[in-house]
């Protein structure tokens, strides 16, 4: 009976460890396999256009976002294309990797919105079409923590940067299912005129999904929307 209670307790302890290494192997394998199939993609619009390397005539800024995933739907074998609301063309709300809080000190998320496809198994892929692949960004400052930013006399401390992006592509590599969060299932490309891109900032999972393409696991913090800071 003592050695039951000893193994007991040890399962107890070691169980929620090993669901959760599980869980992070399974989100891994889904984010490496619609990155590739990304990925694919473009190597066949760049075969098909015969231009290697250079992927800036499929993110055209002459183009509508809805126009442009319409191209890049070609791509991808048995996708669905959802350019707007449906029963099956449902978008979703996303938390960031790690907390943001709004001025109440709320945890605030985003959303993965039109226009998308969503492929054959299940995960989704938006894409964001800028109107110039040179503009000024321009949003209030965010501290390590998550928080907005105010000078002494509580006006929002504003940041702006020139953004050389063309476009964005955000994917949730399995739908509407949870977690619903950048760096666990859901993470984005930032393409650029040149035909390259880069995987955005450590809010949308860039850390991740670098550690997930080198054979770790994602990086993420767990919290829920609108949830107040402890």
């Amino acid at each position: 009976m003592i050695t039951l209670g000893i193994i007991g307790v040890v399962a107890a302890l070691t169980l929620p460890n090993l669901i959760a290494d599980y869980r992070d192997k399974e989100l891994a394998t889904r984010a490496k396999k619609t990155y590739s199939l990304i990925s694919q993609a473009l190597q066949r619009y760049q075969a098909d256009n015969e231009c290697p390397g250079d992927t800036s005539g499929l993110f055209d800024t002459s183009k509508s976002s809805e126009e442009v995933l319409t191209n890049f739907s070609k791509y991808f074998d048995g996708a669905k294309i959802c350019l707007k609301q449906s029963d099956v063309c449902n978008k979703h709300k996303l938390l960031f990797a790690k907390p943001y809080y709004d001025e109440s000190g709320l945890g605030r998320g985003t959303e993965l919105g039109y226009p998308f496809i969503i492929l054959k198994d299940g995960s989704q892929i938006a894409v964001r079409q800028y109107t110039s692949c040179l503009w000024e960004n321009t949003y209030q400052a965010i501290d390590s923590n998550g928080h907005y930013i105010f000078d002494n006399d509580g006006n929002k401390v504003m940041i702006t940067h020139v953004d050389r992006t063309c476009a964005l592509i955000a994917f949730d590599t399995n739908g509407s299912a949870a977690p619903n969060q950048y760096g666990a299932d859901a993470f984005q490309l930032r393409m650029y005129a040149d035909g390259t891109f880069d995987r955005g900032y450590d809010g949308v999972g860039s850390s991740s999904l670098d550690n997930i393409l080198k054979g770790g696991n994602p990086i993420y913090s767990k919290y829920q929307l609108g949830q107040k800071e402890k």
